[in-house]
């Protein structure tokens, strides 16, 4: 007998073995073959054995050619990771004396190398070029935001083929932005070490912040843990998937360069974008997983009322933007076309998470604290040129008591803060005049009152009454016209700003100024929406307890009571007057920067407003924490780059975060018995 007929019957047995063995497993476990007599069990298993035999023997001549023509370690490592994946898989599901344990093991083992052998030799060039480190590291970062992703996702998207290519489009998407986290950190840690370090472990305390956030809400009964983890019956399937897709991004890599589609990808704008900001980017997404987590408690449909935290309107809002009950409940004239800002944002998302506005409106208010955190990287980036530096003054903004709330409650306040912060961005970076008019809509269009501080800020900036007047004209005619809009396609949202007598329901938010309120607001100003004290807890009124920080129809102000609060205050207004003595220290440099009279301004314009207006004044904080934030982050600019510094924001930032961690533990702990 000729070699070639050997060879052919060698590949025949060879596939008749892995097809006997995989049809084995799959009629004894899928098809319930025991229940059948011995000749139709026997037929049960030989049919598929042959058809799958067929198969295999087609393909096996293939695999065996990329197989010996594999370098010995490639050949090592493609068994090794071949038979451990796959009883990392079986191990939980047989018992090793169980007869069917032996043929999963070996049908499953040729399966996955099958898959893996055609990018074998893409595996040896990345290795013969030393970027295998690389492309494991890419890998494993790309293969934990996707277990990530798809834990949030599978809630959603059910099907196997749905699932399969989210898990493909997710580790090409991720693998790329791994590619590109690791090539920064490399640059950063070789031309800064400390400035590394400093990034790495800010990275570290929010992610500590959000799994700490994760295991406490699962004591909250109607947290949704099964949106935020992976299904148990997925498990399997997840970790072969991406086992397969490790040899395949090495061919995808090379495909890629191969072809110039990587430098033409590597060069539009959406990818240098993310280049120059990676580290803004990165952080606030750090911060959308902590403010979604949290919202998944705090705005729980069970919570059917108003006012339980803080005076919001939770119910009021979330039925307003996600469902057809769009109307506002108390008829304010205050919000001029909000509806038409918003409910089609949570629209889109829903769609994409197949109609389930709830989690829409979750994710988009959590964005938008996500994007606060960004834009106050941007500006402050802009202004200092060190992006490490902007990034603990963005995370101290995230963290703050105001956005850490505001960026999980569905109210309209964080909405605000993003479109200011927008707007400061933009005026920073020089943008064109349409783009300004563009963020001072979005503002006067959530609430027309604070407007004033976009005319403040353009002003002072600009220092053009001409273009000031310009400016607040555009928008006031625009204004107008989005309005009629807003109310022509969600009729009878709200009144219109423009009738004066539908600014008479402000009239019951006016409050006396006395002695306590003035104390509240110095609070409010530049304590309580930066560290959280211990909230007031008021019964009677609700089905709920209430939390607050002022409550003047009793006379009482929250007061810091507790060591950590004491702590991390003391330790703040310790940095805040070393603000103020190095903005006095180079006053006349600072003067002639329109930023401060601008944030300064916004602020003083909101402490005028409020010295009446508003029963509970955190439940506004969003509209000047920001610019306390970001003047405060100008101020230190002097120390920014020391060392020392650095170190003490971190601690700040471990402070706050623990301090203003505990606001929730108590919402939680009171609320659970409630419900």
């Amino acid at each position: 007998m000729t070699s070639s007929v050997f060879v052919s019957i060698r590949l025949g047995i060879f596939s008749l073995f892995i097809g006997l063995a995989s049809s084995l497993v799959v009629m004894s476990n899928f098809f319930n073959a025991s229940s059948y007599s011995s000749v139709d069990r026997f037929l049960l298993v030989a049919v598929p054995a042959l058809a799958l035999a067929v198969c295999i023997y087609v393909v096996l001549p293939y695999l065996e050619t990329l197989f010996l023509h594999a370098a010995t370690s490639i050949k090592i490592r493609f068994l090794a990771l071949t038979v451990s994946t796959a009883l990392v898989v079986l191990l939980p599901i047989f018992d090793i004396t169980d007869f069917d344990f032996y043929p999963a093991l070996i049908s499953l083992s040729f399966a996955i190398l099958a898959l893996m052998l055609p990018a074998a030799p893409s595996v040896q060039k990345s290795m013969d070029d030393g970027m295998l480190f690389r492309l494991v590291g890419r890998w494993l970062f790309s293969t934990i935001l996707t277990f990530l992703f798809i834990g949030f996702l599978d809630d959603f998207y059910t099907g196997f083929l749905e699932i399969l290519g989210l898990i493909l489009l997710l580790q090409v998407m991720f693998s790329t932005l791994g590619d590109l986290v690791l090539k920064k950190a490399i640059q950063l840690y070789q031309k800064n070490r400390f400035d590394a370090i400093t990034l790495f472990v800010l990275y570290l305390i929010l992610f500590l912040f959000a799994g700490a956030a994760f295991i406490f809400n699962q004591t909250f009964p109607l947290f949704p843990t099964e949106n935020y983890t992976l299904h148990p019956n997925l498990f399997s399937f997840f970790f072969i998937s991406s086992l397969v897709v490790l040899p395949w991004l090495a061919w995808l890599d090379l495909q890629m360069k191969s072809t110039g589609l990587d430098a033409a990808f590597k060069s539009t704008k959406f990818y240098l974008f993310i280049e120059r900001n990676l580290p803004g980017l990165v952080l606030a997404s750090l911060f959308l997983g902590i403010y979604l987590l949290n919202a998944s408690v705090i705005n729980h449909p069970r919570f059917d009322v108003d006012d339980i935290y803080f005076d919001a309107d939770g119910l009021n809002y979330r039925l307003r933007l996600t469902t057809d009950t769009w109307r506002d409940y108390y008829w304010r004239s205050v919000h001029p076309f909000m509806i038409l800002l918003l409910k089609p944002p949570v629209d889109l998302i829903s769609f994409f998470l197949k109609g389930d506005k709830l989690f829409g409106v979750y994710l988009f208010v959590a964005g938008a604290g996500a994007a606060c955190v960004y834009l106050a990287w941007a500006f402050i980036k802009e202004g200092t040129k060190n992006p490490v530096y902007a990034s603990l003054i963005a995370a101290l903004l995230g963290l703050s008591t105001s956005h850490l709330f505001f960026g999980s409650f569905i109210e309209s306040y964080i909405f605000l803060a993003a479109s200011l912060l927008l707007f400061y961005v933009l005026l920073i970076k020089d943008k064109p005049f349409p783009a300004l008019v563009m963020a001072g809509l979005a503002a006067i269009g959530i609430t027309h009152s604070n407007f004033a501080q976009n005319v403040i800020a353009f002003f002072s900036v600009k220092f053009s009454i001409k273009q000031t007047i310009r400016f607040v004209a555009t928008v006031l005619v625009f204004l107008v016209l989005l309005t009629l809009l807003n109310n022509l396609l969600y009729p009878e949202a709200h009144p219109f700003f423009f009738i004066p007598s539908t600014l008479q329901a402000e009239e019951a938010n006016l409050y006396p100024l006395n002695r306590l309120r003035i104390q509240g607001m110095a609070r409010a100003f530049l304590l309580h929406n930066v560290i959280a004290p211990t909230p007031i807890l008021h019964t009677g009124e609700i089905p709920f307890v209430q939390f607050r920080f002022f409550k003047p129809e009793i006379d009482k102000l929250s007061q810091y009571t507790t060591p950590l609060q004491n702590s991390t205050v003391s330790l703040w207004m310790g940095l805040v007057a070393l603000a103020g003595f190095l903005f006095i220290k180079d006053y006349k440099k600072n003067l002639r920067n329109g930023f401060y009279y601008a944030l300064a301004g916004g602020m003083i314009l909101n402490a005028g407003l409020h010295l009446r207006y508003g029963k509970e004044l955190f439940l506004y904080s969003p509209n000047w924490t920001y610019a306390l934030v970001l003047l405060v982050g100008m101020a230190w600019q002097p120390v920014s780059g020391k060392r020392w510094f650095q170190i003490v924001l971190l601690v700040l930032l471990s402070l706050v975060a623990f301090n203003n961690h505990q606001l929730f533990l108590t919402f939680i702990e009171i609320l659970i018995p409630q419900i």
